[in-house]
């Protein structure tokens, strides 16, 4: 029996409103009386549902993680082969990147925001990215499947590495040109050792 697809609680209202201000102005200079007129809600409200502005932040990228995840994943699983979806993880930086105005990655731009090692929201950001880089991990092992798993595991974390470089340089030059060449050495990576 198909079920009914729940309506948005004010709580997700809140969440939504907060996502769009915290990526587009930073979570800093955010702030929770921004939310609450943005929202069209009471104080009272917002309490009712976050202790805090930082307890909101974790809501906004625990969303986030799922939200960009489920991006990532639709183009990655649009190619048929091995290499194809490594590569596609450039493809689609590229695309996500101009999209939104080279403003770049959420989770990198709180983690410049939150330099506390022990604040939750470090903790969200911290296991956004161990799950991106084992979801790299995994398409490395897909490719190199003829490879040992800590051969094939090291050249993910590499992938890994040049994904995240690109992307911090794309938003910083307002350009592809970073992504079209990390895309490049990967190409090459997995060209000349598959």
């Amino acid at each position: 029996m198909p079920t009914k697809p729940s309506t948005p609680t004010k709580r997700d209202e809140l969440i939504d409103v907060a996502s769009s201000l915290f990526y587009e102005q930073g979570f800093g200079a955010t702030g929770v009386k921004q939310i609450i007129d943005t929202a069209g809600i009471a104080k009272g409200t917002f309490y009712s549902h976050f202790e805090s502005k930082e307890e909101l932040g974790v809501a906004w990228l625990k969303k986030r993680h799922q939200v960009w995840n489920g991006w990532l994943s639709t183009e990655v699983d649009k190619s048929t082969t091995p290499r194809r979806k490594v590569l596609a993880l450039f493809d689609f930086l590229e695309k996500w990147m101009v999209e939104s105005r080279f403003r770049g990655c959420a989770f990198l731009n709180t983690l410049a925001e939150v330099p506390d090692p022990e604040n939750p929201m470090r903790h969200e950001i911290s296991s956004h990215k161990s799950e991106l880089r084992a979801a790299i991990q995994q398409l490395a092992s897909e490719h190199f499947s003829d490879k040992s798993s800590a051969y094939a595991k090291q050249k993910g974390s590499i992938i890994f590495l040049l994904f995240e470089g690109a992307l911090v340089e794309a938003q910083n030059f307002r350009d592809t040109w970073p992504i079209v060449e990390a895309r490049k050495e990967v190409t090459q990576m997995i060209s000349a050792e598959a």
